[in-house]
């Protein structure tokens, strides 16, 4: 009990001391208007995504996937791993925002590279209920079936797996990821260029800021040093 109340304790003194720097709290509370901003326009696309004609691809692996219904699986890993990423990091303010702001970006990256990139969906494909994204960003009473470049749950799983700093969390998000994109598959709800584009774009959104950001610092000091 006595750990439970210092861990308690620990994690408010915490987002105290988060909540005064006025840069992160500006941005929590943006935050859910950007979200909501988002979904509303997201609606009103998803419903010309799935009218508008898209190309059928090729895709041979795709062939090597048994033909199941994950829907069940596929909802409760992708909100279980998202309850678990967020509970142990309480503590860390910044983690959680850092995870915020990266569903945020994927989310609008994503939704440039499916109005770009025009697909219909693979053959036999079973389509995935989730309740949540049904009553959020997807258009009402209709499931999106061309949403597809690039698969919206392996880029969630990946976020967490980059945002986590526990070793252990990362080992169960690697194989969480694997699990999501085996259970994508099978359902043939994505191509499996989907898969590999939502490890690449997700991956690249959250290394470019810190990369530039090394470079940028790295300029200042040799600009430093030269005067």
């Amino acid at each position: 009990m006595n750990t439970l109340k210092c861990h308690i304790i620990h994690i408010v003194q915490a987002w105290k001391i988060a909540l005064s720097d006025k840069s992160f709290t500006l941005k929590l509370l943006l935050m859910p208007g950007l979200f909501f901003i988002y979904s509303a326009v997201t609606q009103k696309l998803g419903n010309y995504v799935e009218m508008r004609k898209g190309v059928q691809l090729d895709d041979n692996l795709l062939q090597l996937f048994p033909s199941i219904d994950f829907s069940a699986p596929i909802f409760f890993l992708l909100y279980s791993s998202m309850s678990l990423i967020v509970l142990s990091h309480l503590e860390k303010p910044r983690i959680i925002l850092r995870i915020i702001e990266m569903h945020f970006a994927v989310a609008v990256v994503r939704q440039f590279c499916i109005l770009l990139v025009a697909l219909d969906p693979p053959a036999g494909i079973i389509v995935l209920r989730d309740l949540f994204l049904e009553n959020t960003v997807y258009p009402r009473h209709s499931p999106l079936t061309k949403d597809l470049f690039f698969s919206g749950h392996v880029a969630s799983i990946w976020i967490y797996f980059l945002c986590a700093e526990k070793k252990y969390l990362k080992g169960y998000l690697i194989a969480a990821t694997l699990l999501m994109s085996f259970m994508i598959l099978c359902m043939r709800v994505h191509y499996t260029y989907d898969v590999y584009g939502a490890i690449f774009f997700t991956s690249l959104i959250y290394f470019a800021p810190i990369r530039i950001r090394s470079y940028l610092e790295a300029r200042s000091l040799l600009s430093e040093s030269r005067k």
